[in-house]
């Protein structure tokens, strides 16, 4: 049992199909026929007539061997090369077989010992001039054309080699560059996952210390001697609830949110739409141009919402001053029963098309990822001359 297992092993590293695709198998394949088919023409009577005729059935012996030997300079370069030293010698028909050897062993094989082995099938096929001269070729002439025959046959390899690990060099490049790419744009949902989540502690904060603190006014008007105005009961019970809502929304959206047990920070209060036109006023003392626009209605938006809408305006604003410091700013904000849109553009330069604006930044990416928690649609780019940030929120109840 063990003896034919290591048969089996033998024959199968020996075997020329093991490890070969087909694009291989085709290439093998032509150069084997074209290995025989110059055998053939070599060893057609009248072409070389200095060969003698008894030399003739091993020259045609040892040239089978060569183009035979085709099928394992994938597997093994430098013993087939080595193996091919001498029927490249003094084989007329095996030229074909030792010049793939030679190829190969530049394309797979170590390159000190591709170059060794090349250099000795050139100082053994040399001489074969002196034994069998070529009609019409002059020893000058043979001593230059088998060493650069050789010599371009290797450097074919070795640029088959080179261009091999240019390839290998790029693909590992492109996936270094998809993976920081990757951990990069996961870090930056990531944190702006964190600090939407920080923002929303505060706001849940705030309500429920509205609700204790209407709670307990509440309860004290109750437990008072005189009895409490029924109105006034009716606005306290409508604040409770208005705000016990709310935070319940929140805390939905919070608990969404969080991916791990570490300990929010205290986060300073988050703009509003109120707050736009600060941040407009900010945006025209530093020189910007910004036409803007806008029949958005505060108050039927949830504050999560508002803050988006802010921060997609504020990132177009920090975009344009950052790539097109000189170029007006319109911005557009239109709100309807179902959506709130958000649209901001700027010119580009001439010329300039959304295949020549750099991948989005970590801005961008937060953005997004922002607008998609709020359940909302997000695009940016360059349209019809213009970089343009698009965005809409759902309009939900306070």
């Amino acid at each position: 049992m063990a003896a034919s297992a290591t048969w089996r092993r033998v024959a199968e590293r020996l075997s020329p199909a093991a490890g070969r695709t087909r694009g291989e198998w085709a290439t093998d394949a032509a150069l084997f026929g074209t290995a025989l088919l110059v055998g053939w023409v070599m060893a057609s009577p009248g072409v070389h007539p200095q060969i003698l005729g008894w030399w003739w059935p091993w020259d045609i012996a040892l040239g089978a061997f060569a183009s035979a030997s085709i099928w394992w300079t994938r597997r093994y370069p430098l013993t087939v090369g080595v193996l091919l030293i001498v029927p490249g010698a003094v084989s007329i028909t095996a030229m074909v077989g030792a010049l793939v050897a030679v190829y190969r062993m530049g394309l797979l094989a170590p390159i000190r010992w591709a170059l060794l082995v090349t250099t000795l099938h050139v100082l053994a096929a040399l001489p074969y001039h002196a034994v069998a001269p070529l009609p019409g070729m002059t020893w000058l002439v043979w001593l230059i054309v088998v060493p650069l025959m050789y010599a371009l046959t290797l450097c074919i390899g070795l640029l088959g080699r080179a261009r091999r690990q240019l390839i290998v060099g790029l693909r590992e490049s492109a996936a270094r560059d998809r993976e920081r790419y990757e951990e990069r744009l996961s870090t930056t949902r990531r944190d702006e996952r964190e600090r939407i989540a920080r923002e929303m502690h505060d706001v849940l904060a705030h309500r429920i210390s509205l609700l204790s603190m209407h709670a307990g006014a509440l309860e004290y008007r109750a437990s008072s001697p005189h009895p409490p105005d029924p109105r006034e009961l009716h606005e306290s019970a409508g604040v409770i609830r208005s705000n016990a809502q709310g935070a319940v929304e929140d805390l939905r959206e919070l608990l969404g949110l969080l991916r791990s047990d570490d300990e929010l920070g205290v986060a300073a209060p988050q703009p509003r739409l109120t707050d736009l036109e600060r941040l407009l006023n900010d945006a025209a003392a530093a020189g910007q141009q910004v036409d803007f626009d806008s029949d958005a209605r505060p108050e039927r938006l949830r504050e999560t919402t508002q803050r988006a809408a802010y921060r997609v305006v504020q990132e177009a604003l920090t975009n344009a001053r950052k790539h097109a410091p000189a170029a007006p700013v319109t911005v557009r904000l239109r709100q309807d029963r179902s959506q709130l849109t958000i649209v901001a553009a700027n010119p580009v330069p001439p010329g300039v098309t959304r295949w020549d604006v750099s991948p989005d930044g970590n801005g961008l990416v937060g953005l997004e990822e922002r607008v998609r928690i709020e359940g909302g649609w997000f695009r940016a780019g360059v349209e019809q001359g213009e970089f343009r940030v698009v965005a809409e929120l759902p309009v939900g109840s306070r």
